[in-house]
């Protein structure tokens, strides 16, 4: 049986390791026809077991904050813990860190 686009987002997102990040682009281009709104629509809703925090905007953003600036706070904390540097904008330094799938 065939697995759902949301659970291949979620099989991809559990597969970027530690210190590393991935942009909502990237995550749908592995999955067609979804789109980067669908990808971050997913992550809202994302079991305990994904890393929905190493998913962000292809330039760094962390665009969740539109949602809720407080789960920015947070994903950044994370972020931070796992060694993602981030500029003086407040965005991931994507050279340094970005995976490729």
């Amino acid at each position: 049986m065939a697995r759902s686009a949301a659970e291949q987002v979620y099989a991809l997102v559990r597969r970027v390791p530690a210190g590393r990040v991935v942009s909502y682009g990237q995550i749908a281009e592995q999955v067609p026809p979804i789109t980067a709104r669908q990808v971050g629509r997913w992550m809202a809703f994302a079991p305990d077991d994904v890393p929905w925090w190493r998913v962000v905007g292809a330039d760094g953003t962390l665009c969740i904050a539109r949602r809720d600036p407080m789960l920015a706070q947070l994903q950044r904390a994370y972020l931070e813990s796992e060694g993602v540097p981030f500029d003086d904008t407040g965005r991931v330094c994507m050279a340094q860190c970005q995976w490729e799938l």
